[in-house]
């Protein structure tokens, strides 16, 4: 596989006023209260899944190999990509631009995975998926050559994809080699990265970072499919408790990552990620340790959404940012559709770990095609665009909760951003049922509960209009899903 660089001028803009004037209010208050928090900022960028036979050597008849199944071949695919395929080189390497002309010195990057496109097993090997890592990993670090990075792997960083297995491997031996250098991956976590891709380090004292190795968890790896309720592959969990719990004994909070998701995918309803043994772990670990955990940033579906855990007394406890993937491709799963390419900015209190905003931004493919060239703006800001104080996991449960109140017209701006700004359309009935379910309710069972209740949701407020909607519970597997 060849890879060629873009090099072009990178367009920004940012629509953020309000912003700019939080910023300055925020310097008058320090300097006349004498004191201030520590602001820091990091980017969450994900899905690249690059395809390099955009528009050069895909098959016959197609635009690209990652061409979405049973969709007309486009007459004239545009420049910067296609929503029907993965993403071309010049658009991943915009992406990463962009990046370092929005914030050039984030504290960190995390970077969960999937960089290979949705390409069929026979036309790839083990060494383009790792040529692929490699060239994405060298663009990251010239851009940013100063900044750490954490990066886990995703279900499409293998060969054959989604099948990972939980011991060494050429995968985990060879992206060990490129990411243990200054900035990133530390000598000390060899061992459980080159048994199992997942590790621990400390961003800043009293905070650390877990990666996590969740494509174990996922239904469609076969090799690691649940053979009683204490499977545990690569021994994972009994780490991450282990980790956890000395993260609580030293006053430490965690940032918790990984790539695939638990839960439901909230645009396809009763589309469930993990075996449910791992589900019901995954949920049982975070709520026993939530005073510990301070934030979860996952991806894989290519959406934008978030999910909220609750403990047995129903209280929300802890939540997860689902980032949206810098490819536009259009998934193989019915009704879900494309998304535009985006990058996230993540706003937090270095003493504490608090989570204080989320600004999203965005590229408009089909502008972009028509003008030459992207434009990377700023879709939203959590706490402007929804008027939340933080993005903490009671702020987002007062979100959740005003997506069921008639009056706000919060839900139709988060459904619209769910797509990043790709499908304009409205979301209610069953679509609303599906969204509001997916967030609520990671536990399968509930989850189950919620879609077919009466009163499903995050309250009773939408009860009467969704009287009749009844969606069957059902799992299923694609064998090129996000």
């Amino acid at each position: 596989a060849q890879f060629t660089s873009y090099s072009g001028t990178v367009s920004v803009y940012d629509r953020s006023t309000m912003g700019r004037l939080a910023v300055f209010t925020t310097l008058l208050v320090c300097f006349f209260a004498g004191r201030c928090s520590a602001n820091g900022v990091f980017w969450h960028v994900t899905d690249f899944h690059y395809d390099f036979t955009y528009l050069h050597g895909a098959e016959s008849g197609k635009i690209c190999d990652s061409q979405t199944a049973g969709q007309p071949t486009p007459g004239n695919p545009g420049d910067w990509g296609d929503y029907l395929c993965d993403a071309p080189w010049r658009l991943i390497d915009s992406s990463v631009h962009a990046m370092k002309v929005i914030e050039p010195d984030p504290d960190f990057i995390i970077w969960t995975g999937d960089d290979t496109p949705h390409i069929y097993n026979d036309k790839m090997n083990t060494d383009v998926v790792l040529a692929i890592i490699g060239n994405l990993t060298d663009l990251i670090r010239s851009v940013f050559p100063n900044t750490q990075v954490y990066p886990v792997l995703g279900n499409h960083d293998y060969h054959p994809k989604h099948q990972m297995p939980p011991a060494p491997n050429t995968v985990y031996n060879t992206t060990w080699s490129m990411w243990n250098v200054p900035s990133w991956l530390t000598a000390d976590v060899m061992d459980t990265f080159i048994n199992g891709a997942y590790y621990t380090m400390v961003i800043s004292p009293g905070l650390r970072l877990v990666g996590l190795n969740t494509v174990y968890y996922y239904t469609n790896d076969r090799v690691t499919a649940p053979t009683d309720n204490s499977t545990d592959p690569a021994g994972q969990f009994a780490w991450l408790e282990g980790v956890l719990q000395q993260a609580q004994t030293d006053n430490e909070k965690v940032f918790l990552i990984g790539h695939v998701p638990p839960g439901v995918f909230e645009r396809a309803a009763s589309k469930s990620w993990f075996y449910p043994e791992y589900n019901r772990r995954y949920l049982q670990v975070v709520t026993k340790y939530a005073d510990v955990i301070k934030g979860q940033f996952f991806a894989h579906q290519h959406c934008d959404s978030f999910r909220i855990f609750y403990d047995d007394k129903g209280k929300a406890v802890s939540s997860m940012l689902l980032a949206p993937a810098v490819t536009p491709w259009m998934t193989t799963l019915a009704g879900v559709g494309a998304n535009n390419p985006g990058i996230r900015l993540v706003r937090y209190d270095k003493n504490t770990g608090d989570l204080t905003d989320v600004s999203q931004y965005y590229s408009n493919l089909a502008l972009a095609n028509q003008e030459g060239t992207p434009l990377w703006g700023q879709e939203y800001s959590l706490r402007e665009t929804f008027n939340l104080p933080d993005a903490s996991t009671a702020s987002l449960q007062d979100l959740l909760d005003s997506f069921s109140d008639e009056s706000s017209d919060n839900f139709q701006k988060y459904y619209r951003y769910n797509s990043v700004g790709y499908d304009l359309s409205a979301c209610d009935g069953s679509c609303k049922v599906a969204q509001l379910c997916a967030i609520k309710e990671v536990d399968y069972e509930k989850y189950g509960e919620c879609i077919n209740a009466v009163g499903s949701g995050a309250n009773n407020a939408w009860v009467k209009a969704l009287f009749s909607i009844v969606v069957p519970l059902a799992v299923a597997v694609f064998s090129l899903v996000a």
